[in-house]
């Protein structure tokens, strides 16, 4: 009976000492572990915040505008283009091309390439010539004339009378709407929005010839297209029904008229370009009517 026994204890040592042989060998290979990785949670790139100066004050020589919102300003030389707000836009009404003005401006930074100046501020710096020669609307003129009145001006079929500012160059002066802006030394009278649509304005001799202004406006006006010229018949109901010499030519981006007309005793050439668009509409009505209003000083 012991020895059986001691059989039975040696077969059930043996299990166990199989088992933790079997359990040792499975310890010494490491046990499987979740791949571990960055912890944080990875998050889509966001554009940085943009960034604004501190406003920064100049002087420069305005220019023009580049389109309703752009204005650009000439600083020592340099053109710089600006953002102007609706507000800002209101401000610059009395303003023309080569003012001299003091502004003050900041530095937007939309992102790493590009950077956006803003308009905050603005007014026109008076000169010692302003007033000599009514170069721009507004300004005091040595004329006899009232430095303010009301034209009549008929736009699309509706004609009211609407408030003009007198301005004045050498030998003449003339009064103007508040869109338009007036040059008295480069005798130019352009739209303040848009200075493509302008009229030139030049002073004729006392013995102009027709035929030769004829010629000379047919070579003119052929470069923009055909080139017509209207009777007296057809001008006699409109505003230029006086106008010695009327001639014109379109294409598809512009309309340019050579329009002579004598005013106060003296002869005048009218070089009128006026690009298609919304403007056109209401700009050559307001010509018509400003340079009717000439009158020799």
């Amino acid at each position: 009976m012991r020895k059986g026994n001691t059989v039975k204890v040696s077969a059930t040592l043996l299990v166990l000492l199989m088992g933790f042989s079997l359990v040792a060998c499975g310890s010494s290979a490491p046990a499987l572990q979740p791949t571990v990785g960055n912890t944080e949670e990875s998050s889509p790139a966001t554009e940085p915040p943009q960034q604004e100066s501190d406003a920064i004050e100049a002087e420069g020589i305005l220019t023009g505008w580049a389109d309703p919102h752009t204005v650009e300003i000439r600083v020592n030389d340099k053109a710089m283009s600006f953002q102007v707000g609706e507000d800002m836009q209101k401000s610059m009404d009395d303003m023309d091309d080569e003012d001299t003005v003091r502004f003050k401006y900041v530095e937007k930074t939309l992102d790493a390439s590009t950077k956006q100046l803003v308009l905050t501020g603005i007014t026109k710096i008076a000169s010692a010539d302003d007033g000599i020669q009514g170069s721009s609307t507004g300004g005091a003129v040595t004329s006899d004339r009232p430095a303010a009145s009301e034209l009549e001006v008929t736009v699309e079929g509706i004609t009211e009378k609407r408030p003009v500012t007198l301005a004045q160059a050498k030998g003449y002066s003339l009064y103007i709407f508040e869109p338009m802006s007036f040059d008295a030394e480069d005798h130019e009278l352009t739209m303040k929005i848009d200075p493509a649509y302008k009229v030139e304005i030049e002073k004729l001799p006392a013995d102009f010839n027709l035929d030769h202004l004829k010629m000379d406006a047919r070579e003119e006006l052929s470069k923009n297209g055909e080139v017509m010229a209207l009777t007296a018949e057809q001008l006699s109901n409109g505003p230029m029904k006086d106008a010695r010499l009327f001639m014109m030519s379109q294409n598809e981006k512009k309309t340019q008229y050579f329009i002579v007309k004598e005013l106060d005793g003296n002869g005048y050439i009218f070089h009128i370009h006026a690009p298609v668009g919304e403007p056109s509409e209401g700009f050559v009505p307001m010509v018509y009517a400003s340079i009717n209003s000439i009158m020799k000083e």
